[in-house]
């Protein structure tokens, strides 16, 4: 009897140690652990973890020592104790919130635009990553994978002289076996890109469309975007609003010069060149019909390597494997202009002109020594980027800073705080562009100014996916500009809103 009785005993603490091992820590544990993390990235004591409701867990693909993961989630409830602005733009963010308990920007609730409260509450559908380690599970650095987004429907059959003009792009590159050959598959992959993006803009503005023109789906332009128009589309089903994909805002500044589209996102110092007719735009002369509506939030340019690089400084990467961004991207100006801020060329380094995405992976990979970036911190891809590879992001020179701020306007002095990125334990000082709303000088004013309170009284960018969409707040709307200002956002930012509906 004593011999089944302990037998069962055994059977069954063998049992629930198994169902451990599988769910991962205890409610106890994790409450420890998701309140270290806030501790540690944010300053201590700022947020009372008051609820944890423990999810669920599921197995994660094994470490790359053999060890295995397991992700378990989470939804928390944070009181702050006391006041913080999370629409600082030299403090930490949502974003930063987001990455350090496993969540995207559409698992938080409750971030305000303006300076939160002591006593105001947020909620955060989060998660933790664990590896198995010496018999027990430990907490890990991990990315946080977001929601895939659903891709567009297809376009109507094109007209005959369509079809045979498409007919004849696909005898390019529809060759047997070998192919048409790598160069020749870049170059029209790269045109037929181009091409796509323009006639999406021409169509949509014949059928009345009001198309805004963001940048790559995978940047913090597109979001943003996204969530204006899918206000314009709750306000009036019948209003027709796109949301224009690019490769940056040197194209969407060429895209209004061209009267392509009615709004744009554009970085303050590109828009500055555009206006004064220099840099990417000397050969096509001025953008004279650009106006900035407001300011959105600041652009900081990062320059990134590896954290065991010998890479300290901007001086440090003569000789080296550098991506300085797409071409008629915001980020390949900026890094032309930070080279050039201290000493350096193109010329002088082995130059690749992939976008962050392509970027960071080649990074990784060993393939690049360093790239650039010019993007709202923290992004969504570095923070990834960090968790599997360690990075270091580059101060620029003092010195430079100044030449820089002075020679080019629209860029502006920027700190990026500790613990902005995992690992970063220093603050890294750099420049930063904002991110400008410019339209044509000749839109209504009525029209753009119901588009400034779409934008401007957006009550939760950051539920709907943007981490930078916490630091737009009237408060700053016209920081950093430097070229002509619509009517409209003058009467917007200096007195009180009128009321109306311009589109209908």
């Amino acid at each position: 009897m004593w011999r089944t009785s302990t037998y069962a005993v055994v059977s069954t603490v063998f049992v629930m140690a198994i169902v451990g091992c599988s769910r991962g820590p205890d409610a106890g544990s994790l409450r420890a652990e998701v309140q270290g993390k806030l501790d540690q990235r944010f300053k201590p004591g700022l947020f009372a973890l008051v609820g944890l409701k423990r999810q669920g867990s599921a197995p994660l693909p094994g470490a790359e020592t053999g060890a295995k993961r397991l992700a378990v989630y989470f939804n928390a409830t944070l009181k702050l104790t006391q006041g913080y602005d999370f629409g600082n733009w030299e403090g930490l963010s949502a974003g930063t919130l987001a990455q350090v308990l496993g969540a995207t920007e559409k698992g938080i609730i409750g971030v305000k635009p303006a300076e939160s409260r002591p006593g105001d509450v947020i909620k955060v559908y989060g998660s933790s990553t664990y590896e198995w380690v010496s018999d027990r599970w430990q907490g890990v650095e991990a990315a946080t994978v977001g929601v895939a987004k659903t891709a567009a429907p297809g376009n109507a059959a094109p007209p005959s002289r369509s079809r045979q003009l498409i007919d004849k792009l696909a005898a390019l590159v529809d060759i047997p076996p070998p192919g048409p050959g790598s160069e020749a598959e870049e170059v029209v992959s790269d045109e037929l890109d181009r091409a796509l993006r323009a006639i999406t803009a021409r169509l949509a503005r014949r059928k009345q469309v009001y198309v805004f023109a963001s940048g790559p789906e995978a940047g913090e332009y597109h979001p943003i975007v996204e969530s204006v128009v899918a206000r314009v589309r709750r306000l009036d089903k019948k209003i027709k609003v796109r949301n224009l994909t690019t490769e940056g805002s040197v194209q969407n500044a060429r895209l209004i010069l061209a009267n392509e589209v009615d709004y744009a996102l554009i970085q303050s110092n590109v828009a500055a060149m555009a206006v004064a007719g220099e840099g990417p735009f000397a050969a096509g002369g001025p953008v004279i019909s650009l106006r900035a509506l407001g300011s959105l939030f600041p652009e900081p340019v990062h320059i990134v390597v590896s954290a065991e690089s010998g890479i300290r400084g901007v001086a440090d990467l003569k000789g080296k494997r550098v991506a300085i961004g797409a071409r008629d991207s915001g980020t390949r100006a900026d890094a032309l202009a930070v080279l050039s801020g201290h000493g350096l060329d193109a010329k002088d380094l082995v130059v690749s002109d992939e976008g962050l995405e392509a970027a960071a992976a080649g990074l990784r990979a060993g393939r690049l020594d360093a790239f650039f970036a010019t993007v709202g911190a923290p992004t969504a891809e570095l923070q990834r980027l960090a968790t599997r590879h360690p990075i270091r992001v580059l101060s620029l020179d003092a010195n430079a800073i100044g030449r820089l701020v002075t020679q080019h306007p629209g860029l502006v002095r920027l700190l990026l705080p500790a613990n902005t990125y995992p690992g970063q334990k220093e603050d890294v000082t750099t420049v930063a562009a904002t991110a400008l709303l410019v339209t044509h000088a000749d839109v209504p004013e009525r029209e753009a100014e119901l588009v400034l309170r779409l934008v401007f009284e957006n009550p939760d960018y950051v539920s709907a996916g943007s981490a930078q969409g916490a630091k737009i707040a009237k408060r700053s709307g016209l920081r950093g500009i430097t070229i002509p200002v619509h009517p409209a956002a003058s009467r917007y930012f200096g007195s009180a809103m009128l009321g109306g509906h311009p589109w209908r």
